[in-house]
């Protein structure tokens, strides 16, 4: 597997047990924000660093304090440009950034984005039909972890609405001012001034600072949805000039759990005064590429005509006038589905839907060597959703050779089958791909290589024909059989 991943993980680098960082750098100043949410939470950190010598080495990234769990998406930055990162330690999740050539005592500014998931749960966990839903959002951190020390750090927690109920408490070791200030739905912890190490290295005898856990109780006034399995089907088709992408969802409330029993009477209620409680679904938009077209949405009863689909458009292909210039607008299509029944906390819905793209629009061919350069996409990006299981399935065109597939982003396994379906001969080349604990940021494309000379591009036709012919000819041979009982 290769892949065109910008921040990619070394699978092969061997972990190291204990890891020894050299302190070779300062943070001058640290500044995180932290966005609240469902299931996911936004987590955003500015380093300002300073190296204490020329040529340091690399910077060595704390993602996670120890044993903690990875984030599910990150990215780093420097001045705009992403920057690639090697995994060194499992144990306190680390990257080691190279700088490049630097100097001593020359301010580099990093940009850290995460994406954690599952860090928020119901609290309460069972709550009546109409009452508001809240949430509680814990960290084993309190400062930001990082191997070196700090000379000012602030991290600020934006809850998605004002009603915070409330905010665990901050040690006044490393604060002069105010430890914790609220303003509006924005809690701010800080600033801290001289923070020693949180992350110690192997046989290092420096101070270190004693993490402290920090929650906060906060309300959300949007379902929190989750997918628990999505298997994604890309099947290609030459002849069709057509990419069909069908998707298997099973959906999940994971707001707080229905106490007692539905009323639809209430529910009707609410709707009729435009106040359905934040609990539960009734809706869900998904974004589908611009020529997308013949959609469909079934669940297990059977097709589910409460769906809206809106088209999206290209711009035209027009020639302008000389000198003048205009930004194309492309328009995604949408999706609207309405479940059969409310979502509430605790429920499921399972469903399928699925759509076709213009093959031309998703597929190009290198002029140089002949290659087909196939683009799908992993999965349809759903704000605040976490996909905890994805798998996606790639079914190239019966004849296709020399596939090579890759990934934006490392993936968990990749598999290379034959799958076979009507009028196949030898089979399709089929490529399944999966991953646990997906977001918004992981909709990417993946790409697949193949060769599809012009004898395969007839092998389908030629199956056609000698079935047909076959048919025919045995047509003819039953029709030369006598089947009476008695002989003139």
């Amino acid at each position: 597997m290769r892949s065109f991943a910008l921040l990619s993980i070394s699978a092969a680098l061997p972990l190291i047990w204990g890891l020894n960082v050299p302190q070779t750098y300062i943070n001058t100043a640290i500044a995180r924000t932290i966005e609240l949410g469902g299931l996911t939470t936004q987590v955003t950190t500015q380093y300002n660093i300073k190296p204490t010598d020329n040529n340091p080495g690399e910077y060595f990234l704390a993602l996670a304090g120890e044993k903690d769990e990875l984030p599910a998406w990150w990215e780093v930055s420097l001045g705009g440009k992403k920057l690639e990162g090697r995994l060194v330690d499992d144990i306190s999740p680390t990257v080691a950034i190279d700088l490049g050539t630097t100097k001593k005592d020359q301010v580099i500014t990093l940009s850290l984005n995460q994406v954690l998931a599952h860090t928020s749960k119901p609290l309460p966990s069972e709550i009546e039909q109409k009452d508001p839903q809240y949430l509680s959002w814990k960290s084993n951190s309190t400062y930001v972890d990082s191997w070196y020390t700090t000379d000012v750090e602030r991290v600020k927690i934006r809850a998605p609405h004002p009603s915070i109920l409330s905010a665990s408490s901050v040690p006044e070791t490393y604060t002069r001012d105010n430890t914790l200030t609220k303003s509006g739905g924005t809690i701010t912890l800080g600033p801290f001034h001289s923070l020693p190490p949180t992350l110690i290295s192997n046989g290092g005898s420096q101070k270190k600072v004693e993490q402290h856990p920090f929650s906060v109780h906060y309300e959300t006034k949007d379902p929190v949805i989750g997918i628990r399995t999505l298997k994604r089907a890309a099947e290609v088709s030459h002849w069709g000039a057509n990419l069909n992408i069908q998707d298997e969802i099973d959906l999940v409330n994971e707001g707080p759990k229905l106490k007692g029993h539905f009323s639809r009477l209430a529910h009707q209620q609410s709707k009729f005064h435009a106040h359905v409680p934040a609990q539960i679904l009734t809706e869900l938009t998904l974004k589908l590429p611009p020529t997308s077209h013949s959609t469909y949405y079934y669940d297990t009863i059977g097709n589910v005509s409460t769906s809206h689909f809106r088209q999206g458009s290209t711009p035209a292909t027009k020639k302008q006038p000389k000198g003048v210039k205009t930004s194309p607008r492309i328009v995604d299509g949408t999706l609207e589905l309405k479940p059969r029944y409310p979502l509430l906390g605790g429920w499921n819905y399972s469903f399928t839907i699925g759509w076709d793209t213009p093959l031309g629009d998703v597929l190009k061919t290198d002029e140089k060597d002949g290659k087909r350069i196939l683009a799908v996409p992993f999965i349809t990006a759903l704000k605040d959703v976490v996909v905890d299981q994805a798998e996606l399935l790639v079914i190239l065109p019966e004849g296709a050779s020399d596939v090579q597939v890759y990934t934006p982003f490392p993936v968990d396994s990749i598999e290379h089958s034959i799958h076979k379906t009507y009028l196949d001969t030898t089979g399709r080349y089929a490529i399944t791909l999966k991953k646990t604990k997906l977001t918004e940021n992981h909709a990417q494309n993946v790409y697949v290589t193949y060769h599809y000379p012009l004898s395969a591009q007839f092998q389908k036709p030629i199956t056609i024909a000698s079935l047909v012919g076959s048919l025919f000819l045995l047509g003819m041979g039953l029709r030369r059989v006598n089947y009476s009982i008695d002989r003139k």
